[in-house]
């Protein structure tokens, strides 16, 4: 394969045949300052800002393999792949010469668009409005620094709350209130017309166990298929406990998501 059919779909539309691959490709086909790349109807890679790859191969011939690696020399010094485990395994290696700092295994899951009681229970259920933000900040701080990242020291308050104003405008966030305090948050960090793909998920540790989730979930579920969309998560497979809720709520698995943190050699060995 010459490296000319490698080419950016025209007028910076998505190829119908990356649509018909959603769920799995939600997170590439949501994100608008994402750079694509497809090779005709076999593979495509999506290169977002800030060295965040999502690779879709439907045909793992290695001259698509070899000459996807000019394309992937255009991350940065950091870089993280995330996707289905098969698609990230074979891109890791095309990556430029790497050190891997960390690789995390998730189950992928998905509710198609349906109705989903709300169970009973306490507190209030509603939105997230953007006078908030610094209300429920501190839940998303949280949910970083245990979630995230995996040195919390290494959270970085400015850029995180820059952050959580683009999701408030952008995605749909909610919240479990109680007295006026936010207990609870979950919400969105990507959509298209048929499908959201939730995260953020987090609880206050002291209110852990009293089903507040599953209620929240509940309700941001149901609010999404009001809209028409089905659900899609990510959980880690070592998370019993949130892989048993989300079952519950009738999410499917539907394989194995691989997320591989990865680091330029040329700039790790300048590192101290």
């Amino acid at each position: 394969m010459a490296p000319s059919e490698w080419a950016a779909p025209r007028h910076g539309t998505f190829p119908d045949w990356l649509r018909n691959l959603e769920p799995l490709t939600t997170g590439l086909l949501a994100h608008q300052d994402m750079k694509l790349w497809c090779a005709g109807e076999r593979a495509a890679l999506g290169i977002r800002s800030g060295g965040v790859v999502y690779p879709v191969w439907l045909s793992e011939e290695r001259a698509l393999g070899h000459e996807a690696k000019g394309l992937l020399d255009r991350v940065g010094t950091a870089w993280c792949l995330m996707g289905p485990s098969a698609w990230v395994n074979f891109t890791e290696p095309l990556m430029p010469a790497s050190r891997i700092l960390h690789r995390v295994h998730y189950e992928f899951m998905a509710r198609p668009a349906g109705p989903l009681a709300v169970p009973d229970g306490r507190g209030e259920l509603r939105p997230v409005e953007p006078r908030e933000a610094d209300t429920v900040f501190p839940l998303h701080e949280a949910y970083e620094k245990e979630e995230v990242l995996f040195d919390p020291s290494e959270f970085h308050p400015v850029a995180s709350r820059l952050h959580w104003g683009h999701l408030i405008h952008r995605q749909r966030l909610v919240a479990l209130w109680d007295g006026g305090q936010p207990l609870a948050k979950a919400g969105t960090n990507a959509l298209t017309d048929r499908w959201a793909q939730i995260g953020g998920v987090y609880t206050r540790m002291d209110y852990r166990r009293l089903g507040l989730q599953k209620r929240l979930m509940a309700y941001l579920v149901g609010l999404l298929a009001e809209e028409g969309k089905g659900c899609c998560l990510f959980v880690k497979k070592e998370n019993g406990a949130a892989l048993g809720l989300y079952r519950n709520l009738g999410f499917e698995s539907r394989g194995d998501f691989l997320i591989t943190y990865g680091e330029r050699q040329s700039w790790a060995a300048r590192r101290p």
